[in-house]
């Protein structure tokens, strides 16, 4: 299997400037990624770099709320899939399944990102990747699965969300930004399943987000992301 370390590079710099808010940065990093994971065929790293642009796109979308943006987040999302499935590298599937269920819950198709989550936590432990088949990230999918399953209608997926907000805690993790954006994500995400059944509830949580933010500057997208859902929380 091909390991681009090119494409590697390209791709963390489109991460590191997408989560900064340099969004067109990020789309420019992500194509010059791309270009370089199919020179290098690597293709694992190709279909990775597709979920990377989702996500531009997916913030994009937050921010303007303009539909455009969530029609492009679905078909980089789509192609992320379809570009893995071409690989032959049953483990390149997991990221984009994850992905592919992160459009979904943005589109409120609650029932097909709960699908789509579940097929990425099968792929990661059925098929190891050292990138991705830690405990972390097994308990962050898992609490979007959580979320997704609350959010159509399974009140009890809340206990659910909470164990795995408590196995994320309790899981190692060698980057700190990974940790903390998971730790503020699974927040938010458990705030907003409470907004309307408990919305004094969801402030604790909105809390502890606003906590780890707070001690880490780099949180920019998270900081954003937390203040359109307090006011939405206060407002109620």
């Amino acid at each position: 299997m091909a390991d681009s370390k090119e494409g590697r590079r390209l791709h963390a710099l489109a991460e590191d400037a997408r989560e900064s808010g340099r969004f067109l940065e990020a789309l420019r990093y992500t194509d010059q990624a791309t270009l370089t994971y199919q020179k290098d065929k690597d293709l694992l790293g190709l279909a990775e770099v597709q979920s990377s642009r989702q996500s531009t796109f997916k913030h994009l979308y937050r921010i303007t709320e303009d539909k455009i943006f969530l029609i492009l987040e679905k078909f980089a999302a789509e192609a992320a899939i379809e570009i893995a499935k071409q690989s032959n590298i049953p483990k390149a599937l997991g990221i984009p399944y994850h992905n592919l269920g992160k459009y979904y819950f943005e589109a409120k198709e609650y029932k097909k990102a709960i699908d789509a989550f579940k097929k990425a936590v099968e792929n990661l432990l059925s098929y190891p990747s050292e990138r991705h088949s830690r405990s972390s990230v097994i308990a962050d999918i898992k609490g979007h699965q959580f979320a997704a399953e609350y959010h159509n209608g399974d009140k009890t997926a809340l206990n659910r969300a909470l164990e795995a907000l408590k196995n994320l805690e309790n899981a190692k993790e060698s980057s700190s930004y990974n940790k903390n954006a998971w730790l503020t994500g699974a927040h938010i995400r458990i705030a907003e399943m409470l907004a309307k059944d408990n919305p004094q509830a969801g402030l604790k949580h909105i809390k502890e987000a606003e906590e780890i933010i707070n001690k880490d500057k780099r949180l920019i997208l998270r900081k954003s992301q937390l203040k359109k859902l307090k006011n939405l929380l206060i407002l109620k």
